[in-house]
C-alpha cells in the first residue's frame, strides 16, 4: 500500500502511496476481516467479493488520484490555506452525485455478492459441481440433468428424506448406508446400504443391499 498507485498520483504530491504507516495495518485487517481479501503466506490475495467490490465501484473511488487529491486539499488545510468546512463540503458534495449517479445497482450486481454455495459433490455425468436445493441436489450444469429428488418416492415409501450427508456419500461411493429405513410390508424398520444406479435418464434409480446376516424388505 505504501507504493500503491503511486505513478497515477501527481509529482507534487507531498506523500504518496494509500494509508499511512500508522492506518495500513487497520485498513489491511478490515478488508480481510470483510471477506475482500485473504492472506496466502505473506501475500494478500483478493476474494470473489473483492474483486467483484472493484468491478461494481466507480472509478473515481478506486484511482489512487483521489487519495492525491484528498492529501493535498488535508496538506492546505494544515497550512490554514483552506477551511476544514471547505473541504468537508467537497466531500459532501461528491457523496451526493454518487449516491444520485449509482443508487440502482442492477439485479446482475446484486448477484455478484451472493454467498457462494457449499459444493456437495461431483456430478457422476459431467463432472459438475452438485448443490443443494430446496427439494433436491442438482448439478451445477443445468443442461446435464442429473438431479437426486430429496422427495423421491424410494424415499417416501421408506418414511426417509435424502440428507446432504446421504447425498454426499452417493456422489462420492455410490452408495450411503441408511438406519431406521421402513418396511410396508413388514411393518418394521430395517437398516440397509442404499446403491445408487443411473442409467443416464430423467431419474436415478436406487436398490438396496443388505449385509450378511440381516433381514430384508
Amino acid at each position: 500500500m505504501e507504493h500503491a498507485g503511486t505513478e497515477d498520483m501527481p509529482d507534487d504530491v507531498e506523500r504518496k502511496g494509500l494509508g499511512t504507516p500508522a492506518t495500513r495495518a487497520s485498513i489491511i485487517e478490515k478488508l480481510v476481516s470483510s471477506g475482500f481479501v485473504e492472506r496466502k503466506g505473506k501475500n494478500l490475495i483478493p476474494t470473489r467479493n473483492g474483486i467483484n467490490l472493484v468491478t461494481v465501484l466507480p472509478e473515481v473511488l478506486t484511482s489512487p488520484q483521489l487519495t492525491a487529491d484528498w492529501e493535498n486539499k488535508l496538506s492546505l488545510v494544515a497550512k490554514g490555506e483552506l477551511s476544514p468546512e471547505t473541504f468537508m463540503e467537497g466531500i459532501e458534495s461528491m457523496a451526493k452525485e454518487l449516491i444520485a449517479r449509482y443508487s440502482h445497482i442492477s439485479e446482475d450486481k446484486q448477484k455478484l455478492f451472493a454467498p457462494q454455495k457449499e459444493s456437495v459433490g461431483v456430478c457422476p455425468r459431467c463432472g459438475q459441481p452438485v448443490f443443494e436445493g430446496k427439494k433436491n441436489f442438482y448439478c451445477g450444469d443445468r443442461g446435464c440433468g442429473f438431479v437426486l429428488w430429496k422427495n423421491d418416492r424410494f424415499w417416501t415409501s421408506r418414511r426417509k428424506e435424502l440428507t446432504k450427508k446421504m447425498a454426499a456419500d452417493l456422489l462420492s461411493k455410490g452408495k450411503t448406508k441408511v438406519k431406521g429405513l421402513y418396511s410396508e410390508k413388514k411393518d418394521t424398520t430395517y437398516d440397509a446400504v442404499i446403491v445408487m444406479e443411473d442409467t443416464g435418464g430423467k431419474y436415478i434409480n436406487f436398490k438396496t443391499e443388505f449385509t450378511k446376516g440381516k433381514g430384508g424388505r
